[in-house]
């Protein structure tokens, strides 16, 4: 059973939910990674996302949800 979920976005720079770690959207990677190798998260869902931008045009960056 999955107890916690962690949302992370290529389009959203953030703090670490556990250890206030900066993790920075363009670098997703990395933050997959350190949720992984420091807090034994597990990826659930690799996709896209599609916003809309200021001026109306629209923007797809990718999402990751891991859990543990």
């Amino acid at each position: 059973m999955t107890k916690q979920v962690v949302k992370l976005s290529s389009n959203i720079s953030e703090t670490c939910k556990h250890c206030n770690t900066q993790l920075k959207g363009e670098d997703l990677d990395d933050s997959i990674n350190h949720y992984i190798k420091e807090h034994g998260y597990k990826i659930l869902h690799v996709g896209s996302e599609t916003s809309e931008s200021y001026d109306g045009k629209l923007w797809i960056h990718t999402v990751a949800m891991l859990g543990k």
